[in-house]
């Protein structure tokens, strides 16, 4: 079942290259309308298939000639500088799924153990209040916190502003780390719950096993194959994500590059294409989209693996 899934997911990330190629690769071609002296007046969008085709045809035409996507300055291809973006990128990424992922399983846990004493209030409720809360929001708030914290002598000098700045990556870390933090902890606090009342419980307190074992040995087991299904979730938003924290910090990392590959040209002249970026653009959403598919992947391994009906299959 496992293989089986893996081939699905292949031709799922296969098939998603080719409806995002097809939206890059749409003709950007406008008819402008102009009045007397060739003022501007107004511009409607064109569309032909031909057009659409052809430039398919030109971009593996490009890479066969160029053995790549080309060159960027002084003999670095864009391929590298790409990839280097794209490395930049998941310097943070990475880090930050994981953190979210284990972190957010201990917080689920630490929800569901205090869900009924006095200390409840840091409990499912701080989950649902940062779930609640844009992450536009935190990130500036924390920014402005770290930097009045320093005004005030309560903290060190830290760079929250800078590419190549180390606290600028452990900060980007925290933040793209929250999001994913909390929401595997709230599904984590929701999957024991659902298991409450099973007899596989009754029956390990019958036989006088602490509530400790049962449910670090027992429950939070049979619930690691629902938190591992929202990986796919996690990972995806992270990415969506990945921007506005670039962004915010000034990392230029590949979701800062790639917007700027993305984005019309703020002026125009009458007659001009709105152009854009394609090559490096269909580089990265390339890259971006093998990133959902290896964490698709993994998730699939990782839920054979502690799911013995699922192995078995």
């Amino acid at each position: 079942m496992i293989l089986r899934n893996i081939f699905h997911q292949t031709l799922l990330w296969l098939t998603t290259i080719i409806l995002f190629l097809t939206l890059l690769f749409l003709p950007r071609t406008a008819a402008y309308e102009t009045g007397a002296g060739g003022m501007y007046k107004s511009a409607t969008s064109t569309y032909s298939i031909d057009a659409h085709v052809n430039q398919f045809k030109q971009f593996f035409q490009y890479i066969k000639e160029n053995k790549g996507l080309g060159t960027v300055y002084n003999g670095v291809s864009l391929t590298e500088n790409i990839w280097r973006t794209f490395q930049k990128s998941m310097l943070i990424t990475i880090p930050a799924l994981f953190i979210g992922f284990f972190l957010g399983i201990a917080k689920g846990v630490f929800d569901y153990r205090i869900r009924n004493r006095r200390g409840k209030l840091f409990g499912v409720n701080t989950t649902r209040f940062f779930l609640s809360i844009p992450d536009l929001f935190l990130i500036i708030a924390l920014q402005l916190l770290i930097m009045e914290g320093f005004e005030a002598g309560l903290l060190p000098h830290i760079v929250v502003y800078g590419s190549d700045q180390p606290s600028v990556v452990i900060l980007d870390i925290i933040f793209l780390a929250i999001y994913p933090l909390f929401y595997i902890a709230n599904i984590t606090f929701f999957s024991i719950r659902d298991e409450q009342g099973m007899d596989y419980i009754r029956t390990a307190f019958s036989k006088g096993t602490s509530s400790f074992k049962v449910l670090y040995r027992h429950v939070l087991k049979n619930c690691f194959v629902k938190i591992l299904s929202h990986t796919n979730t996690i990972t995806l938003y992270a990415l969506s994500n990945l921007f506005i924290v670039e962004f915010l910090t000034n990392y230029r990392g590949a979701a800062y590059f790639f917007y700027e590959t993305v984005t019309s040209p703020k002026a125009f002249m009458v007659g001009q294409d709105f152009s854009i970026a394609v090559y490096p653009a269909a580089g990265y959403v390339i890259l971006f989209t093998a990133v959902i598919y290896l964490a698709k992947v993994l998730s699939e391994i990782a839920r054979g693996m502690v799911s013995p009906l699922e192995r078995n299959e």
